[in-house]
């Protein structure tokens, strides 16, 4: 895990936020996913990706909200594993306001590599080698 930290930025819309002008809190966890797919871009393709006999799935998400997001807004998505275990690992994100710099929100999910079976198997280790690690403990 020696890859810079991965990076995503997202503009905030309107159709993206609740009815009293925030953003959404169902938004915020595509957004969350979309800056996760960040992560194998540069790595292998969607497409790719579904043909591996491994797959990632999200088996817990713990997210805190900090700060409140207005349409207009953009939102820079910081990811990066924070632990691999035996068949899971941890990535942290942070969203933060590109202008001010302000954290928005911050993420910890636990992400369980599974076979084509759904059954929990050994982390590959190329995801180990090849995924960012977050630079600092939380």
């Amino acid at each position: 895990m020696s890859e810079p930290i991965s990076e995503a930025v997202f503009h905030i819309y309107p159709t993206d936020c609740d009815m009293l002008g925030h953003l959404n809190h169902a938004s915020m966890l595509g957004f969350l996913e979309r800056a996760r797919w960040a992560l194998f871009d540069h790595r292998m393709s969607a497409q790719e990706l579904m043909r591996q006999p491994v797959f990632p799935v999200v088996r817990h998400v713990d997210i805190g909200y900090r700060a409140q997001t207005l349409p207009g807004e953009d939102l820079a998505i910081r990811s990066g594993i924070l632990r691999i275990g035996n068949t899971s690992y941890t990535i942290r994100q942070e969203a933060r306001n590109v202008r001010t710099g302000e954290l928005v929100a911050e993420a910890n999910l636990v992400i369980v590599a599974i076979d084509r079976a759904g059954k929990p198997v050994a982390v590959p280790e190329s995801w180990k080698t090849n995924m960012p690690a977050w630079p600092e403990q939380p």
